[in-house]
């Protein structure tokens, strides 16, 4: 019960003659009531930050959501230490991504450090896209090709993995079902509206290439009609050869930035840009604020 309802209640019982110790009494009560009440909150583990946004948007407080990937680390070298792995040992659930490195990797672990932790897919049902697998090495040390992970770079895909996660939540907390439901309907909505204020932004630009240093864009690109161009081979620096090649196709198609996740060294991508008369660009693929992050990554887009 609110403290306000449990003041009221008790001043009815005793005719409003409680002194301050009384009320000090009953006020701690009622916090230690919301505390263990917390403590039974279903606990959720997701790969990456923009996914605990997903997730806290659908569960709405009534789940404890956790992100395995901490802030400012690369998905595709991660590597989960034992104090991450600390993080999936009360987990109910975890919400993988799908198809990423880190996943690829470790989830099979994950599992046997938790055997009753249920695992999800979020991603089943999108469309994914071919990418390369840069943590995958063959034994001559080539990266092998596989599919790209960067679906929630996309509105369209979060509407799929939103619905994966409320279906997913609905099977182990039925209680709260309706919540999950109504949760699910008002993010499609905000999706929907990211998506506008995004075509918006890109008004004109359908067609135009985005050259960037790690092919993070593919599922934008796609939704927007944007041509992605990469400057890494199978996860490496260019050859020579290959960054000749850019030099050329950029002049052509007039590129006059390069494209940088935060997570990655700007170096490279700068010693690059030189090459081409260019100017760095650098996003955060990983921000919490999922909506805002997509309508100022087609601002960038369309500024550059």
């Amino acid at each position: 019960m609110d403290s306000s309802l449990l003041y009221l209640y008790f001043c009815s019982m005793f005719g409003y003659r409680l002194t301050t110790s009384l009320l000090l009494v009953i006020l701690t009560m009622a916090s230690c009531q919301n505390s263990s009440h917390d403590s039974k909150k279903i606990q959720l583990t997701v790969s990456i930050i923009p996914q605990k946004y997903l997730v806290g948007f659908i569960t709405d407080g009534k789940c404890d959501v956790q992100a395995m990937l901490p802030v400012g680390s690369n998905h595709e070298t991660y590597e989960p230490a034992p104090r991450d792995m600390e993080k999936i040992s009360t987990s109910k659930m975890y919400l993988a991504l799908g198809a990423l490195d880190f996943e690829i990797t470790w989830l099979d672990r994950f599992k046997s450090s938790n055997p009753d932790m249920l695992i999800v897919n979020t991603s089943k049902g999108i469309e994914m896209l071919s990418g390369q697998c840069s943590g995958h090495a063959d034994e001559n040390g080539h990266k092998s090709h596989g599919i790209d992970p960067h679906i929630w770079l996309s509105p369209s895909c979060m509407k799929i993995q939103a619905t994966n996660i409320c279906n997913s939540l609905c099977g182990i907390d039925t209680t709260n079902a309706l919540i999950y439901k109504d949760r699910l309907n008002k993010f499609n909505l905000l999706a929907d509206s990211v998506d506008r204020e995004i075509r918006k932004r890109l008004t004109g630009f359908e067609g135009k290439p985005i050259l960037i240093f790690h092919p993070a864009l593919a599922y934008f690109c796609r939704d927007y009609n944007l041509e992605q161009i990469s400057i890494e081979q199978e996860g490496k620096e260019p050859s020579p050869l290959y960054l000749t090649e850019l030099v050329t196709v950029a002049k052509q198609k007039g590129i006059k930035s390069i494209f940088i996740s935060k997570e990655f060294d700007t170096r490279n991508a700068e010693a690059i840009a030189k090459e081409i008369n260019a100017k760095v660009v650098v996003f955060d693929p990983m921000a919490e604020n999922w909506p805002e992050n997509m309508i100022l990554l087609a601002e960038l887009i369309a500024a550059n």
